[in-house]
């Protein structure tokens, strides 16, 4: 079975062009060479506006694209630090053409213009717009939405808990006010837009604890990559958030950035998303959500069989997490802060949109083996 980057790099068509691009570099060009050009073709046609250094006084910087480039490439090619990326970049001559180098910049360039990208929110600027112009005028049957652990290696800043002094036990004094109700996040969030109620979440690196797969618990310290993807594992919208925070709270965020970018059917998620208010959005704009029942529910609802049969269809967002960690983020996280981490993973995330739009929509023909 061939590899995604065997696939992509051994098909031309994408170019349109009569002669082997490698009589244009230095270098050889491998499969996963190629592959990584034809990703940028497909990324930078919907880059935000950068300013050029070519008008500034002073010394020669280094071209905006050239960063963009080697960030795309430190996630593509699996690098996990900058010093990695630039010793890779000062051997592999045509990696250091396809980003446009003539000199490898110092590591402290590269952490300086990183962290300016990721303060930016290129690459989340970067995917609403592309996704959008390939998935126009097609409906999308289901989205399927999903949560995956990050670990990251920065010090847990956990909110304590707020001490609550507690009255006396039993019923309210006579004549006393009743305590106002507060807000749930999600009921709060129905009267926000999507940037507002992904503010207020928290970002911060934490411990968060799940279930597996096998029904242990999973504690780590990170954060969470909150995913939403088509039938085909298009990554359609994704937030980070801390690893304390609540699949169900990013939910209704979700689906208002996702309704802006694809025409869908179905929201498909698994039992940490059972909320009322979840679904009673989703069904108020026109929409059919099909959540797995939570068990510690005291009315179980039960779905039917179409619900399951289209249910099964939500592994396909399972399956595009593994491919991000597979192939596309670093097994440890080596930067630290909320704007490097997201920066790092939403890199991922719009090169396997890339890679998806280049399967699906671009090159439909060519053998589905990712």
């Amino acid at each position: 079975m061939k590899s995604i980057s065997e696939i992509l790099g051994g098909c031309q068509l994408v170019f349109g062009l009569s002669f082997d691009i490698q009589q244009v570099f230095d270098g050889i060009l491998t499969f996963e060479h190629r592959a990584f050009i034809k990703i940028l073709q497909v990324i930078e046609e919907f880059l935000p506006a950068y300013e050029s250094k070519t008008d500034q006084l002073g010394r020669k910087g280094y071209e905006e694209i050239s960063m963009i480039r080697s960030a795309l490439a430190k996630q593509f090619f699996k690098i996990p630090t900058v010093t990695s990326l630039r010793n890779r970049l000062l051997c592999d001559l045509a990696l250091r053409q396809i980003c446009g180098f003539t000199a490898v910049p110092s590591e402290a360039t590269f952490s300086r213009k990183f962290a300016s990208l990721a303060s930016r929110k290129i690459m989340e600027e970067t995917l609403g717009p592309m996704v959008s112009f390939y998935l126009e005028g097609h409906i999308v049957e289901h989205i399927s939405r999903d949560s995956t652990a990050i670990e990251a290696r920065e010090q847990a800043k956990n909110k304590k808990r707020e001490v609550i002094p507690k009255g006396k036990p039993g019923r309210p004094k006579k004549g006393s006010e009743p305590k106002e109700k507060k807000q749930t996040v999600l009921q709060k969030q129905l009267e926000q837009t999507a940037q507002q109620a992904i503010e207020e979440l928290e970002s911060r690196c934490s411990w968060g604890c799940k279930r597996n797969s096998q029904g242990n618990p999973f504690c780590w310290k990170g954060y969470k990559l909150h995913l939403d993807v088509t039938d085909n594992g298009i990554p359609v919208s994704a937030i980070v958030t801390g690893a304390n925070v609540h699949d169900s709270q990013v939910a209704i965020p979700l689906e208002r950035m996702t309704e802006q970018r694809a025409n869908h059917l179905y929201s498909l998620m698994d039992s940490a998303y059972d909320a009322k208010p979840i679904r009673d959005f989703i069904t108020a704009n026109g929409r059919i959500p099909i959540i797995d029942p939570n068990k510690r529910r005291k009315q179980q609802r039960v779905l039917s069989p179409s619900e399951k049969q289209r249910f099964k269809i939500r592994s396909t967002v399972e399956r595009s997490n593994s491919h991000l960690k597979d192939w596309l983020i670093p097994p440890k996280i080596m930067v630290r802060g909320t704007e490097k981490v997201s920066h790092c993973l939403m890199t991922g995330v719009l090169c396997l949109a890339a890679i998806k739009i280049l399967q699906y929509c671009i090159l439909p023909d060519i053998r589905k083996t990712a």
